[in-house]
This record gives C-alpha cells, structure tokens and sequence, in this order.
C-alpha cells in the first residue's frame, strides 16, 4: 500500500482527495493522511518515521511555506521510507 501524506491548509482538500481516490483507498492500494501545516506535517513525519511514500504540498500556506516544509524535511530526515510493493 502506498502511504500519501497531503500538505494543505485548505480544509476543502481533504474531501477532494478522499473522493478522486476512494476506489484506490477502498481496494487499500493507497492511503491519504493528511496535514493542514506545515508543522503539523513534521509532527506526523516525526510520529510516523519510514511509513510516507509521497508528501504532495501546497506551497503559499501561512507560517511554514510548502519550500520551508521541503527543507526541513531534507535536513530533519535523512532515511527514505522502504520501497513499497
């Protein structure tokens, strides 16, 4: 299963996501986590060590931008999750 976690302070992207990937989630190919900062990401990152595969982000968010978010993610994390099959 391939673990997502979406990056947005829009609330509304949540259920955007949930519903253009609800066959993929039902059939437990994927999983959505989701985070509505920044920070809030790193805490998951930081609780969920090698488990997310892919973190797509929102860029202008207030308090940590989507490039600042990137770049605490290269320094703070250094192992790549496994590869997933």
């Amino acid at each position: 299963m391939m673990k997502v976690l979406v990056v947005d302070d829009e609330i509304d992207v949540k259920d955007l996501f949930l519903q253009r990937f609800r066959r993929e989630i039902r059939n437990a190919e994927l999983k959505l986590d989701f985070a509505n900062s920044g920070e809030e990401a790193l805490t998951y990152l930081a609780d969920h060590p090698s488990e997310v595969i892919l973190i797509l982000s929102d860029i202008n968010m207030p308090g940590m931008s989507g490039f600042e978010l990137l770049r605490h993610i290269r320094q703070d994390f250094k192992t790549p999750p496994p590869l997933w099959s």
